[in-house]
């Protein structure tokens, strides 16, 4: 039994010698990272401005590829069959690292196929109306929908994603139903804004500057933050009208596939953690209305446990399926 023992902690020790000696020579190749959306969003974006930092530093190319379908299932199912050696990496989302397990039926991938690294960015939702829908406060579009049931049209990026859910969590809180209209992406969603196909969206603010900038007659409501936005600075958060529960925000972060080694891991966090400290990168992604965050692998790890958690009870109540 001694003898046995002996060789399982020698073992071991290989095993970590082996994980430590990877992640020095860690990359000695190019890097994936996938975005699992279409290009031109928070997510691609986010996603290509660390891109290009982590190339630098490793001295390897680290590109981006789209594999966009299903809210984020597709491209994310893809990393998590990939070689747990670091160099496929995911631009993980609430949308589908959270929400595909509560409104998705068969999702192919576990809750726990990934290892969090990073977060890198959060951006908060704001709720824009079209002038055709009668109302310019919250407050009247609350009173409107009371007296017009499932007249009201809201459009999505997708169903289960954070415009989607937001919408419900807010309707929940005020008593209110509206009619979901899913579309395939950010773009067609500002486009069916502009030609007035819907009443209203819950847009990121990154979406929402665009959409308001082709049509300025667009009213924004509210937004779903603790705080009000600097590209907004006049709209007021839901909160300060009296739904303080309605904080709705997208997040971008790396992973990885679960058992990928730790000092891998580690690698990729210090490294993504210092590009983020660069003012140029700061700057960019506040002008397209993300905000920096950082958080580490347990910090990132906690952040989407809380999130199902805080979503779970309202998605099984609104019975809310893709």
């Amino acid at each position: 039994m001694i003898k046995l023992g002996r060789l399982a902690a020698a073992l071991v020790c290989l095993a970590t010698l082996g994980s430590a000696v990877a992640a020095q020579s860690f990359p000695d190749r190019p890097v994936r990272i996938i975005v699992p959306f279409p290009p031109g969003g928070a997510t691609d974006v986010a996603g290509r401005m660390i891109a290009e930092r982590l190339s630098k530093v490793w001295g390897q190319p680290v590109v981006v590829e789209n594999r966009s379908g299903a809210s984020g299932v597709i491209g994310t199912d893809m990393v998590a069959r990939a070689k747990p050696d670091g160099h496929t990496i995911l631009v993980g989302t609430f949308a589908a690292n959270v929400m595909a397990h509560l409104v998705q039926p068969n999702v192919p991938y576990g809750r726990d196929a990934f290892a969090p690294v990073i977060l890198l960015t959060s951006a908060p939702n704001m709720l824009l109306a079209n002038s055709n829908l009668p109302v310019k406060t919250l407050g009247e579009l609350v009173a409107y929908a009371k007296a017009n049931p499932d007249k009201i049209s809201y459009a999505s990026s997708g169903t289960g994603l954070s415009g989607h859910l937001g919408v419900e969590l807010f309707a929940d809180a005020a008593g209110i139903s509206m009619v979901h209209v899913p579309y395939r992406g950010s773009a067609p969603t500002g486009q069916a804004m502009v030609t007035g196909e819907v009443d209203m969206t819950l847009a990121l603010v990154a979406q929402a500057v665009p959409t308001v900038a082709m049509k300025p007659d667009i009213r924004a409501l509210a937004i779903a933050s603790a705080q009000r936005s600097p590209q907004f600075p006049d709209v007021p958060t839901f909160a300060e009208l009296g739904y303080p529960t309605v904080q709705v925000y997208a997040i971008n972060g790396l992973m990885v596939p679960k058992d990928t080694p730790r000092p891998i891991i580690d690698k990729i966090y210090r490294d993504a953690h210092e590009a983020l400290q660069d003012p140029e990168l700061r700057a960019k992604m506040q002008q397209v209305g993300v905000d920096v965050a950082g958080s580490s692998p347990e910090e990132f790890g906690k952040l989407l446990d809380d999130e199902f958690a805080r979503w779970e009870p309202l998605i099984r109540s609104r019975r809310v399926k893709f």
